[in-house]
């Protein structure tokens, strides 16, 4: 295999995943402009909180557990030019994330008053965040369609028809965002119509690829759907791998909600400029977050061809080019960390634009590491491990920052450019156990052939 033409595989599948993920930062991007814009640090504060909420929510169970475990199963299946299973693995994923974004869906709309309360909201933040949280809730449904369905197809090597459809996405939020918030043809409808916005966009996107999906891999066909009833090593098999991401997500989110709603207590504009230097940074993240799920495919099939040699070199070449990526932002946050505030909230709130680049600053340290943890994080999963991901984000989140946030925000309130100096140990420590694992992770499984 020559190395030219590894790093031209990895660029392929790569960038339709990281130009997806660009397209739903800046979507995000977008969206909190027009909310702050449109409401000041109040909205901003509501909807950042309602978000941190309903992500942690629905990347612990359906985006980080089970679209991984469908992306990493398919890719070895597809490997191994098992269609048949691959087929299943696809059907059983949509019918368990049916059931679980249902309930999630559920949960949250009866109880979004009560779960804001719980995270310190009040006031107005807490009137914001509960019309926000019920209607998002209501989303959650095509959503999943839309999350699973993209894992099915990535799993198989098709990036860029999840790209395509997170375009689709993209641009329908925020040109719904626009009409409905500041109600360019009807009223406006402030933050009601940024969620309903969500649900049109979700719903628009879902059924583009709802019948991409029907048409080009039948799922749904009969003969697999008969097999399914009786095929309950598969469905364990999706477990195996969906338990651990889910525990390694709810340990790293459930720590950062818990963070979060620390950090409430600093005030309105602590939580306003935390969230906008988050969906800044996220700019920078997305990339390597978008490598790592290509790096999950890519892996997870040489794995299932019994190529380890070929494994290991995708895996170095995504972290190549999530290094290279992520340089570039580096110094973004360097050298213009103000004028990238500014873009976000309004002029007069200089305490926010301040704090907001004061964190970006401090943040451009913990870049190259979220790099190479996000890639070797995905190049474990697709070796099949989802079990050392967890414990290292256990570790990192549970043992470095949740404590450490307790100490320096909650009990001795220092500001909120405390918390990025707390995420820059976080990442380094996850990071550096992540490439550490997968050395270790891939001589063992050398070993075993």
């Amino acid at each position: 295999m020559k190395q030219n033409n590894v790093l031209k595989e990895v660029i392929d599948i790569s960038l339709p995943v990281i130009a997806e993920m660009i397209a739903y930062n800046f979507m995000n991007i977008f969206d909190i402009m027009i909310i702050g814009n449109f409401g000041g640090s109040s909205m901003v504060s509501a909807v950042a909180l309602s978000n941190e909420i309903i992500d942690t929510f629905y990347n612990i169970v359906i985006s980080s557990a089970l679209g991984i475990s469908v992306t990493s199963l398919i890719a070895r299946s597809t490997g191994r030019r098992d269609l048949i299973s691959a087929k299943e693995y696809a059907f059983i994923g949509m019918k368990i994330g049916i059931i679980f974004s249902t309930i999630i869906g559920s949960v949250l709309y009866i109880f979004s008053n009560e779960i804001l309360h719980f995270f310190k909201a009040y006031g107005r933040v807490l009137e914001y965040g509960d019309i926000y949280i019920k209607i998002i809730a209501i989303s959650l449904l095509p959503s999943l369609f839309v999350n699973i369905l993209n894992s099915i197809l990535r799993g198989i090597g098709n990036t860029i028809t999840p790209f395509k459809v997170s375009i689709i996405i993209s641009v329908s939020k925020v040109f719904f965002d626009f009409i409905l918030v500041f109600g360019v043809v009807f009223k406006n409808l402030g933050i009601k119509g940024a969620a309903i916005a969500t649900l049109i966009s979700q719903f628009i996107g879902a059924i583009y690829l709802f019948l991409y999906v029907i048409k080009n891999f039948d799922i749904f066909d009969i003969r697999v759907k008969f097999k399914i009833k009786s095929s309950y090593k598969k469905v364990k098999r999706i477990l195996f791998i969906a338990i651990p991401c889910f525990f390694e997500e709810a340990s790293y989110s459930i720590s950062r909600l818990i963070c979060t709603s620390m950090i409430m207590g600093l005030g309105a504009a602590s939580v306003a400029a935390n969230q906008i230097a988050n969906n800044i940074e996220g700019l920078s993240v997305m990339p390597s977050v978008g490598i790592g799920i290509a790096a999950t495919t890519l892996v997870g099939i040489k794995v299932g061809e019994r190529d380890l040699k070929g494994a290991r070199k995708y895996a170095y070449q995504c972290s190549l080019l999530s290094l290279g990526m992520i340089s570039f932002f580096f110094i973004l946050f360097i050298t213009m960390p103000n004028l990238l505030a500014e873009m976000f909230i309004k002029g007069g709130e200089t305490q926010v634009i301040n704090l907001t680049a004061a964190c970006l600053l401090i943040g451009s340290i913990e870049q190259p590491f979220i790099a190479i943890s996000n890639v070797f994080c995905g190049s474990l999963k697709g070796m099949g491990d989802a079990k050392v991901p967890f414990i290292i984000s256990l570790i990192s989140g549970w043992f470095i920052r949740l404590p450490l946030t307790f100490y320096f925000i909650y009990c001795l309130k220092k500001p909120v450019t405390y918390i990025w100096w707390i995420t820059n140990l976080q990442w380094g420590v996850d990071g550096i156990l992540m490439y550490i694992f997968f050395r270790k992770k891939f001589k063992n499984y050398r070993s075993n052939y």
